[in-house]
């Protein structure tokens, strides 16, 4: 049994809470060990994949505050690759035009415009 295991939630609402998202998974999937809460998702962690198939089983597309929340495994960031953060970024932007403008500087695996304010939330 492999302890620990960290899986992703997408689509969280802003209204959620940390302390909600913890009584959602713990009433399936056993004891949280931790939550890590940011704007649209969150890191769930859980003692086990027992526990982990449970949540995703009984919690993929279950509505959170009118929205359906995604519950999967979370992957590691590819091997050589950087997260950067970009801020001031125009409301009008999207994440294609994001894309093409660092793309002249090499291979961008994953890119998000994020609105509104920034940051983690508690």
């Amino acid at each position: 049994m492999r302890p620990r295991i960290k899986l992703f939630v997408g689509n969280v609402p802003e209204e959620a809470t940390a302390e909600e998202l913890s009584e959602l998974f713990a009433g399936v999937a056993g004891p949280v060990l931790g939550i890590a809460l940011m704007k649209q998702f969150a890191f769930v962690h859980l003692q086990d994949e027992a526990a982990a198939a449970r949540a995703i089983a009984q919690l993929n597309g279950h509505q959170l505050h009118g929205r359906r929340i995604v519950v999967e495994p979370s992957r590691p960031r590819p091997t050589n690759t950087c997260k950067i953060f970009v801020g001031n970024v125009s409301a009008a932007c999207t994440s294609g035009e994001l894309r093409s403008l660092f793309q002249q500087y090499g291979t961008v695996v994953e890119c998000d415009v994020v609105k509104g304010r920034g940051g983690p939330r508690r």
